[in-house]
């Protein structure tokens, strides 16, 4: 087989003969010519592939070194206010002490007994210098430091606590002073052999008369429970506390009675008026202190100290 092809170029025919081999070059040559159109374009995709992985990964490092930062940031911005934190901690911790240490003054109570004068062992005093770690470190140990010696405060403080309370107990239960509230009251008779207001003839007087204005505050001279509060005999309206420690005192020749069996009441607390019921020939309140059971004279506790 033969194809004869004739093309003029530059006014000259030409002859291209076109035999059986030659025409089965053919599509040869466009399956070559395939295969490097293909080559160049996977070449070219793969090219712009890798471009655009390293463009990627650019953008990635600089999205991570971003991030770094802003981590960094956040990171300095936690420690400063955790290191600012902690230091305001230890600045509470020194008021507590100069606190505990006045409590104890005040309470008059052994200082040996408690520690108000130590701090905890931290140094952030100094400037605190290196990197993340090292800093993150330093506060928790700090703040781990603090938190030790927060304990030990909290059972001093516990102590110290029970300590006053017990000695405010204490004062509380001290009988001690005049059961009257005000100016203007004086004692009208003593405790003993004295002659009777109503007879003239001798008697045995089991407690002292403080006379003054009617109306009048009477007030406990110590804490204590009330056991009796109504009218008694010569007693007129009178008020009985028991203390404790065998120790009761009665209020009698009130006018009014402003407490009730079973109440509570403090040191100093109003418990009636002055008046002049029962037997009486004015004015005054008749004053009892008994121990065990048994009147004695409350002149010693009316002019003894407060614990």
């Amino acid at each position: 087989m033969s194809i004869t092809v004739i093309y003029s170029r530059e006014e000259q025919d030409h002859t291209f003969s076109l035999t059986k081999n030659r025409f089965l070059l053919i599509p040869l040559l466009f399956i070559a010519l395939f295969a490097v159109s293909t080559w160049f374009i996977q070449s070219y995709y793969k090219t712009q592939l890798a471009q655009f992985k390293i463009n990627a990964l650019s953008e990635q490092d600089i999205s991570k070194d971003k991030y770094l930062k802003l981590i960094k940031a956040q990171s300095d911005e936690k420690l400063l206010v955790l290191s600012s934190k902690l230091g305001e901690l230890e600045a509470n911790i020194t008021r507590v002490n100069v606190l505990g240490q006045r409590l104890i003054e005040a309470s008059e109570l052994p200082k040996e007994e408690f520690d108000f004068e130590s701090q905890p062992p931290s140094s952030l005093q100094k400037d605190i210098e290196g990197d993340d770690i090292f800093q993150s470190s330093f506060l928790l140990e700090s703040i781990e430091n603090v938190d030790q010696y927060l304990i030990k405060k909290e059972k001093q403080l516990q102590r110290l606590e029970i300590a006053i309370n017990n000695r405010h107990l204490l004062d509380e239960l001290y009988i001690s002073g005049r059961p009257v509230k005000g100016k203007g009251s004086w004692l009208s008779s003593l405790y003993g052999t004295r002659k009777d207001p109503f007879t003239g003839k001798l008697s045995r007087h089991r407690g002292v008369d403080i006379a003054g204005p009617a109306g009048m505050p009477l007030i406990a001279t110590a804490a204590g429970v009330v056991v009796e509060s109504g009218r008694r005999g010569g007693y007129g309206l009178m008020v009985e506390i028991q203390h404790g420690n065998g120790l009761t005192t009665r209020y009698a020749h009130a006018i009014e009675l402003t407490v009730k069996v079973g109440e509570i009441v403090s040191k100093g607390q109003q418990v009636a008026v002055m008046g002049s019921t029962g037997r009486s020939t004015g004015p005054h309140i008749h004053y009892e202190v008994l121990k065990s059971g048994r009147q004695v004279d409350p002149d010693y506790y009316i002019h003894r100290v407060a614990g």
